[in-house]
């Protein structure tokens, strides 16, 4: 399918300093409908995102969304890839939103690069007689990001944007154990010498218990995060990719976490600890041995899931000393 450019476009556009940049040139977009094509393109990708795999995507489209994949292309080079989820009625599109997204190839991308990627998002999705676009880009949050946008129209919603924590896998596993903070070590020994044990499954059944301790979770505490329906039809995409870690004290599980693999990357997805789990250090126990599973799965990085200042549980992440990054914030064009 082609997508052109809506006639009368300007040719450039005032940046957040009020200074005139070029809106950059217009790249070609196509199609993709393959899930073997998007798995090697996010395969390929330097710093892919779990919003943009194809599971996530099935999961989305289990909740109404219409999914659009696309690769950007600068004559036969692939130089990007986006995964838009279309809220329609009618078959009409009313609403779009890209959430880390469009993710590049390159480790590091010009800024004419960017701005050339940017501007043909902003030309498909970002105009009125489509609905709005809303936009949380997989952009460092840097001034530079962020004037490349306005001056190509997009309007900010929302400064902050999703911050986590990376590890590096391609170390030895007594260098990643060094490089974590001595508490998060201590805490890991104290797990070790308690007796727990680990279960590592990625069954229906095991995904099911998962399913039913995230629930409790959101229930007790009291917050909203991806929801059963959601998370079936995200495993259903890519079982393989989906893996469920127990702790286990005398046989009984204590404590859950569900990972979820994506190219090279795993994220930690959803957790659960019962009182025995917390007693005992599970969440020590169990991010150090998904850390050592996923690595000896093949896997580069390690995401934490997420970062949240006010959370408690962000300074558990942060006592594995992965390298940390914050996003460029949330924006929209219409």
């Amino acid at each position: 399918m082609s997508y052109d450019t809506p006639a009368g476009l300007a040719h450039a556009g005032a940046s957040a300093d009020g200074s005139l940049q070029p809106l950059g040139r217009r790249l070609q977009v196509a199609d993709v409908a393959d899930a073997a094509e998007w798995a090697s393109l996010m395969a390929q990708a330097a710093k892919p995102h779990l919003t943009q795999s194809f599971a996530y995507g099935e999961g989305k489209r289990a909740k109404g969304w219409t999914i659009k994949r696309v690769c950007l292309r600068d004559g036969d080079a692939v130089v990007a890839f986006c995964q838009v989820l279309e809220l329609r009625f009618f078959g009409l599109r009313v609403l779009s939103r890209i959430n880390r997204g469009p993710v590049f190839l390159e480790a590091e991308t010009p800024a004419a690069r960017i701005r050339d990627v940017y501007r043909t998002i902003r030309d498909v999705w970002g105009r009125l007689f489509g609905g709005p676009l809303l936009l949380a880009p997989a952009l460092e949050a840097n001034p530079a990001h962020r004037n490349i946008l306005a001056g190509l129209g997009f309007r900010l919603r929302k400064a902050a944007g999703w911050q986590s924590t990376r590890l590096d896998l391609d170390r030895t596993e007594e260098a990643i154990l060094a490089s974590f903070a001595s508490t998060f070590r201590n805490r890991l020994r104290a797990a070790e010498r308690s007796g727990v044990t680990l279960s590592v499954a990625n069954d229906g059944a095991s995904a099911e218990w998962m399913i039913a301790r995230h629930a409790e979770n959101m229930r007790s505490k009291g917050f909203r995060a991806a929801d059963g329906l959601f998370i079936r039809a995200l495993r259903a995409a890519a079982p393989e990719d989906y893996l469920v870690f127990r702790a286990l004290l005398d046989g009984e599980p204590v404590a859950g976490m569900s990972v979820v693999r994506f190219g090279q990357v795993a994220e930690y997805h959803t957790g659960w600890f019962g009182p025995d789990g917390r007693k005992v250090n599970a969440g020590n126990f169990l991010m150090w041995n998904i850390v050592r599973e996923m690595k000896r799965r093949g896997c580069s990085r390690f995401d934490v899931g997420g970062l949240y200042d006010a959370h408690g549980y962000t300074q558990f992440k942060r006592g594995m000393r992965g390298v940390e990054f914050s996003l460029a914030g949330e924006w929209v064009a219409f």
